[in-house]
């Protein structure tokens, strides 16, 4: 009975390495506002990527995932066809029309193709950047850079939600959502 228990938390341990080890998302760098201790009411998402259906889907996964964790959201395409994210009164403006206290904004550093081991297909490794602001103290109060791969072999839809569900966890483990 012991060494049946025993050899069910040692399998279940190593099963947890193995898919930990296996996650397509890696945070290289993660920062956050020791000072800010609050807590999101309404998040605007903006996500900058260039093609516009990426763009509506990731924001949709990022408010699913948020609802999910009891945060609301709303995605930006609706209120802003085109994320000019260098203006920064009018991100705060559009988002206090949408009464959103937070701003999330996701956008591509740069994406490369590569070729793993074993593998007949190319697969694109693509880093970004996530920065959340608080409207109420109008500060940055977390920035996370995301490392993750893109492959050929499973539809783009999967991968997307697979990536915002690593990011939001992470941002939600550093006590943000």
């Amino acid at each position: 009975m012991r060494f049946t228990k025993l050899s069910l938390r040692l399998t279940a341990g190593i099963l947890w390495l193995f898919l930990i080890a296996c996650a397509t998302t890696k945070f290289p760098s993660v920062w956050k506002d020791d000072a800010y201790q609050g807590h999101p009411e309404k998040v605007l998402v903006i996500n900058t990527f260039p093609d516009p259906t990426n763009r509506k889907t990731l924001e949709d996964e990022f408010v699913k995932a948020l609802k999910d964790r009891r945060v609301e959201a709303v995605v930006s395409y609706s209120v802003m066809p085109e994320p000019a994210v260098s203006d920064m009164d009018a991100i705060a403006a559009r988002a206090k029309e949408v009464g959103a206290d937070t701003v999330l904004i996701n956008r591509l550093l740069h994406s490369r193709l590569g070729q793993s081991a074993g593998m007949d297909y190319m697969e694109l490794y693509m880093s970004t950047q996530t920065d959340v602001y608080d409207l109420k103290s109008n500060k940055l109060v977390l920035s996370a850079t995301a490392e993750t791969v893109r492959s050929q072999d499973k539809p783009i839809s999967e991968q997307i939600q697979s990536y915002v569900n690593d990011l939001v966890d992470k941002l939600s483990s550093m006590k943000l959502f």
